[in-house]
This record gives C-alpha cells, structure tokens and sequence, in this order.
C-alpha cells in the first residue's frame, strides 16, 4: 500500500472523492500488548461440585506451575473467589494469600527460581457472575444445565487461574454431580467415579497442552449419540436434552466427514483424543471449540424440515452462518485456535478469519464451487454494508479495543477475514497455499502465534515475501479497494482496452492497495482469462482479442475483497447473468434490477434465471431482485416463484413480494402464510406483510403464534412482525414471551417488540432491570443496553453494579456506556 501524507489526502478528498463526506475512521479502545508473564502454568486440576439453586461451585484447584524468574509470591486471576486457603503441596504448609476483587495474589515462605516447580492447592467457592451459567431446564425445573464460556477472561470468575490466551498446559476435571446429571469436559474421561447414594463424579484428563479458556464443563441431563469415528479411530459423539437423540443424529451426522477433510487437505491429522459436541438451551454464544468439545445453542438441532440457517433470519433469503457451517468452524477451531492460539486477542483473525474460512471449504468439498461462491457474496455483502453503515474500518489485526466484542467484530474477523484468505489462495495457488498452511500447523503446534508467524510461515514453506499482502490487508491497511472499471474495443487493432481506477476514499489506513487481479473475457469463439497486477491508482491493460467481445468480467469469480463500478449495457449484463461463475452472475443481475428496471430484457432475464436449473442461490437472488422491477409481470413471474422446490427461492419471492405494495402481493403473502411447508418461508412471510401492511390485523398475527415450528420460528416471527407494527395496545400480548420458559430468540424478539410498542412502559423497565441477571448471557447484554437506549433512570445503581463486579469486560462496557447515556438525561435537566 502506497502512504500519503495528510495534507496531500485533504487535497484528494475535497477535490475528487465525494463519498468522504461520511468517510471511514479506525476504531479507538484500550492498547492490548501481550500480557507479561511470571510463571508458566504446566498442569491444572480443578474439583467441583455445585450448588444449582443458589447458583455456586464448590471447588478445589490444584496448581502446578514453573516460574519464568524469582518469585517470592505470584498471583492468580480470580474474579470475586472466596478463597478459603491456600496449601503448597510439596510441603503440605499453609501459604499466605491476600484477595483483591480480581486476583488471589500468594506469598511463597521461599524465593522460587526458573529451576524450581512448585504446586499450590487453592480451595474456594464462587457465585460467578460471568464465564459459568446456571440456566434452569425449560422442561424439568427440577434441573439445571451448568456451561462455561471463557473467552477474553471469564474462566477466573469459577477458577483461580492465569486468564490469558499465552500460556498453554494440560488439564484435568473431577466434577461431582447427583443423578441423572452428567459431566462433560475436555479429553479422556479416565474414570465415572460412584460416591455412594445418587452421586458420581466424572474424571477427564485432558493431557495435550491448551489455553486456558478452552477448558470446558458442561452438566446437564444429557444423552450421547455416537458417529462413526474418523479414519476408524478418532471417538466422535453428541451429547443433547433428553428425547433429542433423532435430531443429534441428523445434525451433527457430517462431522466424521468433516474431521477427514479437514485432516487431510491441511495434511495435519486431528490431534485430540475425541470431539464431542453438546446442545444446550440457551448457551452463553453461538457456539465455543473448547478442547475436544463445542458447546452449541439447542436451535443448533433440527430435522429434515428446518432451515439451513442455525438462526432465523427474516430479512434474507441465506445467511453465511448456517447448521452446518456453524459445525464445521467451530470443529475447524482445533486447528486454527486450538493446536495454533491468538498470542493476545489482537491476532484474534488467526482464530477466527481461518474458521471462518475453513467452514466455506467445508461448503465448497460438500456442495461444490457455487456455494463457496454464495458464501464469498454473502460475507462481502455484510462487510460492506457494515462499512456503509457504521463507517468504521481495521485491519484483521488491531490492537485498540475496549471489549471483546469489538475485535470479535462478525464483519471484520469473520467475515472480511475469510475472503482476505480467499483471496491469498488465490494469489498463491492451490497447491501452495495449502502447503504453506500445513507447514504453518507443523510448525507451531500447541503454540501461540502473531501474523508474522504466519507471513514467516509462508516464506519458508513456499518462498513467496507477502509483504505487500500483509501490509495491505493483515498488520496495516484497513478499509477495501473501489474500482471503477470500464473497457474498449479496437477493431481495427483487434485489441482490447480495459481501464481500472482505485476510487475508495484516502483516510487512516486506506489508500491505493497492491493486489492481483482476474477479468474474463468472452467472444463468440472463445473465452479466457488475463491476470491484472493493480498498484496504481489509474492504469490500463491492453490484450489482443479478435472480435467484439459479448462479456467482460472484472472479478467475476469474486475473489477480491473490493467494489466494482463497471457500467455496462443491459444486453451484456444479460450475458453475464447467465454465463458468468456465480458471484459474477449475481452481480450482474443486480446492476440490472438497479440500473435498468423497466427494461424488458431485465425481467425477462431474471425470470429465466428463476425457471432454469442454476444453482439454488442464484434462483433466489432473481427472485428477490424481482422487488426492484415492481411490475404486474414481474409480480406474475413471483407467483411461479413461490412453486419453487426449494425454499429459498420461494424464500427470496416472499421478500419482494413487500415492495410491490399491491393487494395481490398481499393476498399472496396471505397464502404463503396459510400453506407453504416450510416454516422458514412463513415466518418470513408473517414478517413482510407486516412491513407491507402497516394495518396489519392483531388477531390475524396472534392467530399464527401457536403454530409448532423449529425454534419457535413462527412465533418470533410474529414477535418481529409486531415490532415493525409498533402500536401500543399490542404490549398485553407481547409481554408473557419474555418469560424464562422461552428461548432467547423468542424472548430478545418479544423485548425488542415491547420496546417498540411502549417504551416508557415502568412494567419493561423493569423486566429489563431483571434480565441484567439473567442466567442467559445474551439477555444480560440486551437488558444493559436497552436500558442505556431507553435512558431508564432507575438503572443507574444497577449499571454500577456491573461496574464493580468486573466480571466480564462486554458486560461493563456495555453498562459504561449505559451509564453515561442515562446519565446524559440527567445533567441535561439542570
């Protein structure tokens, strides 16, 4: 990437660039360095039991550890622990200890050197605030589910521990718990230990070195489902509620698959003793790659009948974040964020841009070429949009961040980060990249890794410097590249002339960008590709062609994380629209329904696509695009749409159906509602009628609301539906849906609804006040940031409540942010 100065940027923007009116900026937050260290931890072993009513653990920890220089006293991370001694078991002696809110910090009756191991034994019990949920059993209230989430910190909340990513040692876990409970955690389990009367406690080694907050602990009333092993010995299984074992099967049926493929096209075979997954209602996050187990949500389950989509989505017709997916990128984890571990949180890309990647790999082996393809529009559709919105842009590697939230950001790590490694692969060719990769693993097994590890990797692997990619895309450059493309023919030279210009905005870590680049070409003979180097800011290529070409494609495979500008006549987005590989193809039916609406060929282009036997996702990209049409023909065209045999297509009708307006498109979407098979498809229809119908009958949407569907689809549904009315009188029926009895889906829509209805209802400030203790992670962090929305004035103690228990930094950021919001109100009184 080539560096202006400020003043020569000043210049450019004012003179040439429009668009930076709103122009992008770099988030600010705390400076993350890597944590300093005292001591290298070697083994843990953690005893527990539990107190499920009052929502605490009892524990014991046993400590080995080496210490990096003389010690004479060391502390461990412990959020609020109440410690009840501390014994140095070498010597069975007492040691003294001292408690701050976040740390046990120990005094040693020795100095100890580098030479020396030594181990403590720290009994205590906690209440924890963060990092391990009690969450009531939805359908036996004499039950609860236990889980443990730990990322950015939270394990110290229920284990006296060093709490960061850089320092990695074996664990094991004794977990005491009456029957019918089961316990499960990282590794073997050695041993199932009966303690007389209804007691047994769980033993499980975990002996291969691992960070700290890939321990897991996962208690419930769970039954096991087998799959077959991988390469015949690899133990794989699936631990769900009671009376789910069907839907386990179904769900998680590809993993031994998926375990292989992995193993064998990074040439590094799964290094863990087993791989279990668990379904948990209501779990703290999507989904977590502890150690040899990933913890899901229970929506995670289906059949046959569900949708793709691990999460209903009521506005899109696909979602990069599907079951499977999901599945194959938390497994994809114990390669990349499990064998090689983020250094600090600012390399967390290294994690999570590789899962995410590696899920669409995962897609491109079990589909084929299109769905990677639909993946790669998908994730640079959601980037963009919010870059578009939010006007902010980093690099894949940034180090100033308040929260984890922020560097988890799904726009950046996730999605931008799986095409950016799209986009190396490419730059460096199959065989290349893959190798590199699997010499990355080789090299630094059970280690942690920055991005220079891995930029080193690469060159010693197959030779390439990347200094320009990492520069650009990794440790430096921020934002994207805009081209604005366009192209001549010479007749009389039988040459084709192609320009390309970078026109993206010139601010703080965005200028021109170096990057290799492809455009197809089409004649009626023949078609080919040329490969374009881009490092200047205006730069033409000239190729010999013997005739007027039909198509010319820039990036037409969508390997780029860019925008592209290339007005064309209709005629040859017709072509593209049907010839083109996918991700050029749904660009060019876009600029189509964009730029020439009322152009007959547009129609009849996206209805041959809808009729054709393409693809499924380019199917129903014409046919949502047909909502920018808006004719009596195109409305005929969504009508056959919506006989699709697949869902999605009738999926992508149903969302255009909201733009005609029309009283036939509504009795359509009344029909959707009344008869389509997929339940997917109806609650999107509940959702878009009442978008399209503002008068929207209360008693037709309650009506739907008993409907049985995965999830409580349909319920939520109409929950949102409800939302979008936002009328007053229809708080009575939303409220009784944010009880604990339903899930978070159901609850964050009914919250969201009320919201939207009655806003300064005392009855939701309330209900929000309570949530901020909800045993479900996800309702906390809605709870604090309505009430900051909402201004609610009674919040203020509880936003400081937050405060001092440091618990969990998203937590406290959210509630600091809360605070100054209700607190805005207040000063602006006097």
């Amino acid at each position: 990437m080539k560096r202006i100065s400020f003043c020569v940027l000043a210049v450019v923007v004012l003179s040439s660039r429009s668009e930076i009116s709103f122009a992008q900026k770099m988030p600010t937050g705390r400076y993350h360095p890597n944590r300093e260290r005292s001591y290298d931890l070697l083994h843990y072993i953690g005893e527990l039991k539990f107190d499920f009513e009052q929502c605490k653990v009892f524990g014991k920890s046993t400590i080995r550890l080496s210490p990096l220089r003389t010690l004479s006293s060391f502390s461990l991370d412990a959020i609020y622990l109440n410690v009840k001694s501390v014994t140095h078991r070498e010597s069975n002696t007492s040691l003294r200890f001292h408690m701050t809110a976040t740390t046990l910090d120990i005094s040693l009756p020795q100095n100890k050197t580098p030479q020396d191991t030594l181990t403590v034994v720290v009994d205590y019990e906690a209440q924890p605030k963060g990092g391990m949920y009690f969450r009531r059993d939805p359908h036996n209230e004499k039950l609860f589910y236990v889980t443990t989430y730990g990322e950015n910190g939270l394990h110290a909340n229920w284990l006296p521990i060093y709490n960061d990513v850089n320092d990695k040692f074996s664990t094991e876990m004794l977990i005491t718990v009456p029957e019918p409970y089961v316990a499960i955690s990282n590794g073997k389990l050695l041993k199932t230990g009966v303690n007389g009367g209804k007691e047994r406690t769980f033993h499980w080694l975990q002996e291969l070195p691992h960070s700290n907050y890939l321990i897991s602990l996962y208690v419930g009333d769970f039954e096991k489902g087998d799959l077959a092993p991988a390469f015949g010995k690899i133990p794989l299984s699936y631990w769900v509620p009671r009376g789910q074992l069907r839907e386990g099967a179904f769900t998680f049926r590809n993993t031994t698959k998926m375990v292989e493929f992995f193993s064998n096209r990074f040439n590094y075979r799964y290094a863990w003793d087993k791989y279990d997954q668990l379904a948990v209602p209501d779990y703290a996050i999507g989904a977590m790659e502890h150690t040899g187990v990933t913890g899901h949500r229970a929506n995670v389950l289906r059949d046959q009948t569900g949708p793709l989509e691990n999460d209903a989505t009521f506005d899109t017709y696909y979602s990069n974040w599907t079951a499977e997916t999901l599945i194959s990128h938390e497994l994809a984890h114990h390669w990349f964020g499990n064998l090689l571990t983020c250094r600090n949180l600012s390399f967390i890309w290294l994690n999570e841009s590789f899962a995410s990647y590696l899920m669409m790999l995962w897609n491109e082996e079990s589909v084929g070429k299109d769905l990677l393809g639909l993946d790669l529009v998908f994730a640079k559709r959601q980037y963009f949009d919010f870059v578009r919105n939010r006007h902010m842009i980093r690099p894949l590697e940034h180090r100033y961040f308040d929260d984890a939230n922020a560097i988890y950001n799904t726009e950046h790590t996730y999605l931008k980060g799986a095409v950016v490694l799209h986009m190396l692969r490419k730059a460096l060719g199959d065989e290349d990249f893959f190798r590199a990769m699997s010499y990355y693993l080789h090299k630094h097994e059970f280690e942690n890794v920055e991005s220079q590890d891995l930029k080193i990797a690469i060159e010693e692997a197959v030779g390439k410097n990347l200094d320009w990619f990492f520069s650009d895309w990794i440790t430096g450059g921020a934002g994207h590249p805009t081209f604005e493309v366009s192209y001549s023919f010479l007749p009389e030279r039988k040459l084709l002339s192609l320009s390309v210009q970078q026109v993206q905005a010139h601010v703080e870590g965005q200028d021109l960008f170096t990057l290799p680049a492809h455009v197809t070409i089409t004649t009626s003979v023949r078609t080919w590709q040329e490969k374009l180097w881009l490092d200047e800011e205006r730069e033409t290529f000239v190729f010999p062609c013997s005739e007027k070409p039909v198509m010319v494609s820039f990036d037409g495979e969508g390997e780029l994380v860019a925008e592209v500008r290339f007005n064309k006549e209709v005629e040859e987005l017709a072509y593209q629209a049907t010839h083109d590989a996918l991700p050029g193809r749904m660009w060019a039916m876009n600029e189509m329904a964009s730029r020439y609406p009322a152009t007959p060929l547009t129609l009849k282009t996206l209805s041959d696509v809808i009729t054709s036997n393409s693809f499924w996702g380019v199917r129903a990209e014409a046919a949502k695009l047909l909502g920018k049409v808006r004719t009596s023909a195109a409305e005929q065209t969504l009508a056959q749409a919506l006989r699709a045999s697949d869902y999605q297509t009738r999926k992508g009708a149903v969302l255009a159906l909201a733009q005609f307006g029309t009283a036939s498109a509504e009795q359509k979407l009344r029909q959707v509602i009344k008869s389509d098979a997929n339940n997917d498809v109806v609650a999107t229809a509940i959702v878009t009628l009442a978008q399209a119908n503002p008068k929207l009958e209360m008693e037709f949407i309650k009506a739907q609301m008993p409907r049985k569907s995965w999830n409580d689809e349909i319920l939520t549904a109409c929950l949102r539906a409800l939302q979008q009315l936002a009328k007053p009188a229809h708080a009575a029926t939303i409220k009784p849906y944010t009880e604990e009895r339903y899930n978070q889906s159901v609850v964050n829509a009914a919250l969201s609804a009320w919201e939207a209805c009655a806003p300064q209802d005392a009855e939701l400030h309330r209900r929000l006040l309570e949530l901020t203790n909800s045993p479900v992670y996800a309702l906390q962090q809605y709870a604090i940031t309505a009430l900051g929305r909402l201004q609610v004035q009674s919040a203020s103690a509880r936003m400081i409540e937050i405060l001092v228990e440091q618990a969990d930094d998203n937590l406290t950021t959210a509630a600091r942010e809360a605070l100054q919001q209700i607190r805005s109100v207040q000063e602006s009184t006097f």
